[in-house]
């Protein structure tokens, strides 16, 4: 989408004039951004207050200038004025920041034209444009509502996307990286569908979890609630399962196999609440989520390590290396520490 296109529909949403299409991707943006930091200068931000509020005056029919257009508390009282519309601005220029240059952020303003565009017919077919919108968690798990009033919650270090008009026949999520659980609205003439590399997980109404391993090697999805159903993309006879509840599989790309497992529903979003909990794992996989929650790189010295099991329940008041000193001593292990990177031997 091209910076016109974006300023147009801006301006057709802040003049109550956005089609449904227009409206959905402004919002699903703005949800998107909600918790994200404005980068914007204290100058840089006014600058955009000062078009934004002539252009409200403007649309609601005031004359620039605090003689005709502008009360007497807002004119006595700017900081008031101030102080209503800055929530406001910080989360409209988050969108913008997101859509188009900061370059082009700082003159966004004079798009806007001081005179009404003559209606439109209701009965012309707007035609239909398809957006992309795209979530990212770099430090912290998000929440994330979609469309259609399901859930996401979204690991940190991952990613996902999907498109507006989202509720189609068809509602597309496309994980990119990471681990994100899903609780899916039942709507049954829009089957839910995830797509993680070459996998394709299908459900009506279920909550469920997916994960993507770092080298994309691997995929394991495991069902909390409901069914689904999960095209693992393999050259393989049995190539789609059906899952249900505590039922998981682990798909590995590089060999061509998939292997079956269980896990109690409580355990499945435990990362979510805060807690590591492993039940005969592999240090490879133990090692993955030690690397996700402490954001540290940990290294294993033999292949023979790599395949020790390891159970146990670490909360977020665990330390890295009260968790190392518990998985090493019941293996007869050691670990050395050299500046963020821990290597296991």
């Amino acid at each position: 989408m091209s910076t016109s296109e974006f300023k147009n529909i801006v301006e057709r949403y802040l003049k109550g004039e956005a089609s449904a299409v227009d409206q959905a991707m402004i919002e699903a943006w703005l949800a998107a951004t909600e918790d994200s930091p404005v980068d914007l200068t204290a100058d840089e931000l006014s600058e955009i207050g000062v078009d934004m509020l002539q252009h409200l005056r403007v649309q609601n029919g005031y004359a620039l200038g605090t003689e005709a257009g502008e009360s007497a508390s807002d004119a006595a009282y700017p900081e008031i004025k101030e102080r209503r519309l800055l929530s406001w601005l910080q989360r409209i220029a988050a969108v913008l920041m997101v859509a188009i240059s900061v370059g082009a952020l700082f003159y966004w303003g004079r798009m806007f034209t001081r005179t009404r565009p003559p209606v439109v017919s209701v009965s012309t077919p707007a035609p239909v444009t398809i957006y992309r919108v795209r979530v990212v968690a770099t430090d912290a798990v998000r929440r994330v509502m979609l469309p259609d009033s399901s859930i996401v919650l979204l690991n940190r270090a991952s990613s996902l996307y999907y498109t507006i008009p989202f509720d189609h026949a068809i509602r597309e999520i496309y994980m990119e990286r990471g681990e994100a659980f899903f609780q899916v609205k039942q709507l049954a003439a829009h089957p839910f569908i995830v797509h993680a590399a070459k996998t394709r997980t299908t459900v009506l109404g279920t909550s469920f979890n997916i994960r993507i391993s770092d080298n994309v090697r691997s995929i394991k999805v495991i069902v909390k609630t409901g069914k689904v159903q999960v095209a693992t993309g393999l050259s393989i006879a049995d190539s789609t399962r059906l899952l249900t509840p505590e039922q998981g599989i682990e798909i590995n790309a590089a060999h061509n196999s998939v292997r079956a497992f269980s896990q109690p529903a409580d355990i499945i979003t435990s990362w979510y609440d805060g807690v590591l909990v492993f039940h005969q794992n592999t240090m490879k996989e133990v090692v993955e989520a030690l690397e996700n929650r402490y954001h540290v790189r940990i290294r294993l010295g033999t292949p023979a390590t790599q395949q020790c099991r390891v159970s146990g329940n670490f909360t977020r008041s665990h330390t890295i290396t009260e968790v190392l000193d518990a998985i090493c001593l019941v293996h007869r292990l050691s670990y050395k520490k050299k500046n963020n990177e821990f290597f296991i031997y």
